[in-house]
């Protein structure tokens, strides 16, 4: 199976409300994360899913239906900014995501014992029934990840709290049952099975957890390139110091020819040349290292005429000594993509 989309699954306590006892600010970020959360559902290209047994989780630990403890939470902080219902119905719309992840990637249960997560993920919760869901959870996951073909930017846990980007799992596994033909014999008690799992608690840190070069080199379509470049944008302006919002991030232009030409000479150049190209993109949408640049010309002579196409100018940036990004600097003050190309290699499609 191909997996076309970054994917997440949302642990079942990040939909738990907290304690009435809780701090304002943890109650109001409760609610804020939810809203983000809730907004990747109309977002196409990431993919969202809960396990089957968060609804029987929430409600084994009488955290489900979730009214009566917004009602509580939000009458303790004083909150009227959110209305209970509209909360509980996004909740409530999270839960009822179709499929589930066991359902998707063919995982039905795992039987395990001595579960260990560094950091101790699992214990940040005390409940027992969304203990041993996030527990169950997170070993699949790990199985998944070492094993098995990933999604296009990789498989992401979502939880309350992510102490740190990866986690670490161990566990005595005892049978895994599952429908795929790509999970090997896995070591049999008393030896444990290791591996890791990428965690996130918000929306930053998901993007983060996102390879863009992989999405790069496995694009289908132009819009897996233009997912590639905001991703690569976002993490460039946060090692900035700057705070980008994601729905701000454009992509510049993608000519016809763009995804394939660049494509072919990744699958050239194995891993090294993805994330170059991509740092080049960035640059040139943020007018950065401009000595880099050159106008392509219609000769080889330094004073040979820039090609145009109508009222736009041709340009040619370094990658590196071998390789150079081509695209049209457009009339209107937008970058098209063009093309990725060898140094001996002057052409740009129109």
């Amino acid at each position: 199976m191909t997996y076309r989309l970054p994917s997440v699954t949302i642990d079942a306590g990040v939909l738990a409300s907290p304690s009435p006892n809780c701090t304002m600010e943890d109650a109001y970020q409760y609610v804020d994360t939810l809203l983000d959360w809730s907004r990747l559902l109309d977002e196409p290209w990431i993919a969202i899913y809960m396990s089957e047994q968060a609804s029987e989780s929430l409600f084994a630990d009488s955290l489900y239906p979730l009214r009566e403890h917004l009602s509580e939470l939000f009458n303790k902080h004083g909150i009227v900014e959110f209305d209970v219902n509209t909360v509980a119905r996004i909740v409530d719309q999270l839960l009822a995501i179709t499929p589930s992840f066991e359902t998707y990637y063919r995982v039905n249960d795992v039987l395990a014992d001595a579960i260990k997560t560094d950091p101790d993920v699992i214990r940040l919760t005390t409940h027992d029934a969304l203990k041993s869901d996030l527990a169950r959870c997170i070993t699949l996951i790990a199985v998944l990840r070492k094993h098995c073909d990933q999604p296009l930017g990789g498989h992401s846990l979502i939880l309350r709290k992510a102490p740190r980007q990866v986690v670490r799992v161990k566990a005595r596994i005892h049978d895994i049952e599952h429908t795929r033909d790509d999970i090997p014999i896995l070591p049999c008690p008393p030896d444990f099975f290791e591996g890791e799992v990428l965690v996130c608690d918000d929306f930053r840190g998901l993007i983060t957890c996102l390879d863009e070069c992989a999405i790069l080199v496995g694009a289908s379509d132009n819009l897996g390139i233009e997912l590639a470049i905001r991703i690569a944008l976002f993490k460039k302006m946060i090692a900035q110091g700057d705070a980008p919002d994601w729905n701000d991030l454009i992509a510049p232009r993608i000519g016809a020819e763009f995804r394939a030409l660049c494509q072919r000479c990744c699958g050239d150049q194995g891993t090294s040349l993805p994330p170059k190209i991509l740092r080049s993109i960035v640059e040139t949408i943020q007018g950065q290292n401009l000595q880099d640049v050159h106008a392509l010309r219609q000769g080889p002579g330094g004073n040979d005429p820039q090609r145009m196409r109508g009222s736009d100018k041709a340009q040619r940036r370094d990658i590196d000594r071998e390789f150079h990004l081509h695209y049209w600097e457009c009339a209107d003050g937008k970058v098209e993509l063009a093309s990725v190309g060898y140094h001996n290699d002057f052409s740009i499609p129109g």
